[in-house]
């Protein structure tokens, strides 16, 4: 294989063994302080099997060559990230939680500044602490959105003339170069590690609260 193609290879492998980082995340948020349970908690799992689930279809689809399906798994794993930063900038975890199982959209929820929790708010926020993410949502974006990349995915060269063509599921085109897929697998491997260390600074925040005695504790919720 050539140089670029043992890179593409390595960055899928990576990512199909991710789930251990995740599951591991997982184990040290539960046996955090003394194994408490808070209502972050709850969060945290349902985004760690949410980023398990979309990078094992990511892996799925780009070993298809699917790439206008898989690539919208980028943008998602950002917006894992995301959700999970903003219960991160609340006052009141478990009223956020609440309005959040309420099923409300969170960009009218105000942070502790006052500010509305916007997608705008939180990738700015996020952007000043890891740059780069707000280019990266604003590229991804077209790949959620029917955008002018998906135009470009519908066309192919053919003896030197561009044309217009249907997906055949059996005989896929090769819309996108292998520089652009390994673009691709990377951005996908750094919005997991991203959504890791999002993770691991709830696991370090509740390691650093008060333990808790869970025979006699009020704010453990299982």
């Amino acid at each position: 294989m050539e140089p670029e193609e043992i890179k593409m290879t390595k960055f899928l492998e990576e990512l199909s063994t991710n789930h251990i980082k995740f599951t591991r995340m997982g184990n040290q948020i539960m046996q955090a302080n003394n194994q408490a349970g808070y209502v972050v908690d709850l969060l945290a799992y349902a985004v760690i099997n949410r980023a398990i689930q979309m990078t094992e279809a990511y892996v799925t689809l780009a070993k298809t060559n699917n790439y206008i399906a898989a690539i919208p798994f980028i943008r998602l794993q950002l917006d894992n990230a995301l959700r999970f930063f903003a219960i991160m900038q609340v006052e009141d975890a478990n009223d956020f939680f609440s309005y959040f199982m309420g099923g409300k959209p969170i960009n009218r929820y105000k942070s502790y500044t006052g500010e509305k929790l916007s997608d705008n708010y939180l990738i700015t926020k996020l952007d000043a602490i890891f740059p780069g993410v707000l280019r990266l949502y604003k590229d991804s974006s077209d790949y959620i959105h029917l955008s002018r990349q998906h135009i470009h995915a519908s066309k192919h060269l053919d003896e030197g003339e561009v044309k217009l063509t249907v997906m055949d599921i059996e005989n896929p085109i090769d819309a996108f170069s292998l520089e652009a897929k390994i673009y691709f697998a990377m951005n996908m491997l750094e919005m997991g590690k991203l959504v890791l260390i999002v993770l691991d600074r709830w696991k370090q925040l509740k390691q650093s609260f008060p333990e808790v005695d869970r025979a006699n504790a009020q704010s453990v919720i299982f």
